[in-house]
């Protein structure tokens, strides 16, 4: 399936599944969260409630769009001060709020097998992904039921890393369909502040690896061994599991990000220097000859920013201040908008930042100059926009924001924000408000917007929307144009009509 096609559909399946709730499948040794009675009601039973009327966790009430049955969220807190005479503090009563359902990753994982050259069946949540041990050159993995995104690439001896993939991408298919022997794993976005993602192997003479975690590297390295199966699994961010998180990769050294004397590296799995991107705990870094580079650095015909502990800057409009122009790149594909600010006579190849767009079938290809912009905007079917800008004279598509039922910020579709980088739109750029104002006050008339397809999101990763919203919440939770006061007095007024 081509790659293009293949990422929409992941998106339309993933749009399909963020309304609907599910649990992990069953998997043959009782790992993962299918196991867990904090993930699965059907595994309850009397002690498991006593205990948590013991610790004080689940005695919220739930609003109507609070998924009953779970537990995933709450936390036992602690007292810490050290003093020996105990303290009683009076709760504070907590501004009344609008409740969003506590959702669960659905993993939804095929790979694409050497002999046949066909993809195998898909295999859900920790499963392990295994056809009767036959190899294969490349995989995907859907993330559904929560926002956020899951990224993956996979490594051969003969290639070395694939680029990474994301929701529903192929890996890259290497020239000489070799055989996969490790793979990497991670989240980001709203699923990675929530959980963890954990992973292992089962390599082609047998043994089984430990497992790796968000990012790290699992398999097996220049050994003469490929994978024959992978199997993942997902806990609440931060939670200790019991799973085997050492021998992680069969190597003549450890492979990835290490700590020697104190200082990050990034060693190869023979032993080698290592020069090119890393990522820690959803950090990304960049190495030359195993060091994090630090400041200003050309690095793939971009200039990038780094902090002084090595960390990429992805957000440079702090750093670099207003400039007095912009160029914009939109990658349709991949629904990422990406802000580049111009580094003298070498063009526009400053990534400043990156939005989380939506675009639609009708969005047209190209390079186009901005000629009007408009505070609010009537749009078809009588809905409207804010901070709204022309793509192009004469077309009738806009940069603009989500969707209002009238030109009031308390009247939002919320479906329009939480289904971000997954609706289709009609041919119009949709970003969230804030996104979309900065836009509006700081790119002038005449600005270039090119429009493009690529399976890459661009100097940075695509974001995410922050969190999900209510279903019944009216106003975006970036838009800085309402105030506080204002926001309280709407969510009283919602949680009056639920009563």
């Amino acid at each position: 399936m081509l790659r293009s096609r293949k990422f929409w559909l992941t998106w339309l399946l993933a749009g399909i599944m963020l309304i609907s709730s599910a649990f992990c499948a069953v998997a043959d040794d009782q790992v993962g969260p299918f196991f867990d009675p904090a993930y699965n009601p059907d595994l309850r039973d009397e002690a498991y409630y006593e205990s948590l009327e013991e610790t004080g966790e689940g005695q919220e009430t739930p609003g109507p769009d609070t998924e009953t049955g779970t537990a995933a969220d709450t936390q036992t807190g602690t007292q810490e001060g050290g003093t020996d005479t105990a303290q009683t503090v009076e709760p504070q009563p907590e501004e009344p709020q609008l409740t969003v359902p506590n959702r669960m990753p659905r993993l939804q994982a095929t790979t694409l097998l050497c002999d046949s050259h066909t993809w195998s069946q898909a295999f859900v949540n920790d499963q392990w992904c295994d056809v009767e041990g036959r190899p294969f050159y490349s995989i995907s993995i859907f993330l559904e039921n929560i926002i956020g995104n899951i990224h993956y690439r996979a490594y051969t001896s003969s290639n070395g890393w694939t680029n990474w993939a994301m929701n529903g991408q192929q890996t890259d298919i290497p020239a000489d369909f070799a055989p996969i022997e490790a793979i990497q794993i991670r989240f980001s976005g709203v699923v990675q502040d929530k959980y963890d993602i954990y992973y292992t192997t089962r390599l082609s003479d047998g043994r089984e690896t430990g497992w790796g975690k968000n990012g790290t590297t699992a398999g097996a390295m220049n050994q003469g061994l490929t994978l024959s199966a992978f199997r993942m699994a997902f806990f609440n961010r931060g939670e200790e599991v019991d799973l085997p998180l050492t021998d992680t990769v069969v190597s003549a050294h450890a492979d990835g990000i290490q700590y020697i004397d104190g200082a990050m590296r990034y060693i190869h799995g023979d032993g080698s220097n290592y020069t090119g991107w890393g990522w820690v705990e959803g950090q990304r870094y960049y190495f030359v000859d195993s060091v994090p580079v630090t400041g200003w650095q050309y690095i793939d015909g971009y200039k990038y920013y780094f902090a002084e502990d090595g960390k990429l800057v992805d957000d440079l409009r702090p750093i670099i201040g207003a400039q007095g122009s912009y160029h914009i790149q939109i990658n349709k594909e991949m629904n990422c908008m990406t802000i580049f600010a111009q580094d003298g006579g070498n063009g526009y190849i400053i990534p400043v930042v990156s939005f989380l767009t939506s675009t639609g079938d009708d969005t047209p290809l190209g390079t186009f100059h901005t000629p009007e912009k408009y505070r609010w905007r009537l749009m078809i079917h009588g809905l409207y926009t804010q901070y709204a800008t022309r793509l192009g004279a004469g077309l009738p598509i806009l940069m603009h924001s989500v969707i209002y039922d009238a030109p009031n910020p308390f009247t939002l579709q919320s479906d329009s924000y939480n289904y971000m980088g997954v609706a289709r739109s009609s041919g119009c750029i949709r970003l969230v408000t804030e996104d979309c104002k900065w836009i509006y006050d700081n790119c002038p008339l005449g600005t270039s917007v090119t429009v493009y397809n690529s399976p890459i999101c661009g100097p940075y990763e695509r974001p995410t929307i922050p969190a999900e919203i209510a279903a019944v919440q009216t106003w975006d939770p970036t838009d800085t144009s309402i105030t506080q006061e204002q926001i309280a007095a709407e969510t009283a007024r919602l949680l009056s009509l639920q009563q």
